[in-house]
Order: C-alpha cells, then structure tokens, then sequence
C-alpha cells in the first residue's frame, strides 16, 4: 500500500513537471548549436536535446570552413523564411525525458531535505 501511495505521488510530481519540461525542451532547442562537416550536413541541421526535433535547411550560410558549429537560426524575415521543420513526437519526447530528470532531482532533493531533518530532531 505504501509503494502505490508512493509511486502516485511520484507520478503526480512527475505530471506537475511535464510543462516546465517541455520550456527546458525548448531551452535545450535555443542554446544548443549542431557541429556540421560537409554542405549537405548544413542542409540538414538537426536542433534539440536529447532528440532533434527541429530540421533546418542552413545551406544558405556558408561557413568558413568545415567542421563548423552552427547556431539555431529562428525566422528572421516573412520575405525569405528558412525552410524549417518540426517533429511534435519527438518534441513530446523530449519534455518527457526532461521532466523525468526534473522529478528525480526534485525527488533527490525531497529526500535530502527529510534526512536532514530527522537528523536534526
């Protein structure tokens, strides 16, 4: 009975986390950059953590030589937009697995936290 009680609570933290995984997705999408080593690389550019969910067509800026790193481009202007595309399942994925890891730290910590008191008392 104490092993179900405790796996709800876990899944109800676990719940309460899925939105700030899926802004950490994002966040890991923003900051993150992709070593490319040929043209046809830039051409593909994979973006996200821990899966790429986000493909750009980058050809349009060369380096200056290769391997390069290249950045996550947003759209600049409506006349000349990069040719972007998103994958929603692994979006999906990504916040899984980011408030996976947010939970077992919030967990960790709980944990940490409760010890120190009883060693307290």
């Amino acid at each position: 009975m104490a092993v179900r009680r405790g796996l709800r609570s876990v899944l109800v933290y676990y719940v309460c986390l899925l939105p700030l995984g899926a802004v950490g997705a994002v966040f890991f999408l923003i900051a993150g950059s992709v070593r490319v080593g040929s043209r046809d690389e830039l051409g593909h550019a994979t973006f996200g953590w821990p899966f790429g969910w986000v493909t750009q067509d980058l050809s349009r800026y060369e380096p200056i030589a290769y391997p390069a790193t290249i950045e996550f481009e947003y759209q600049r202007a409506w006349h000349d937009p990069i040719d972007t595309s998103y994958n929603l399942w692994l979006f999906a994925a990504n916040s899984a697995i980011v408030a996976a890891i947010l939970t077992a730290m919030l967990l960790i910590g709980l944990g940490v936290l409760r010890v120190r008191r009883a060693l307290r008392e």
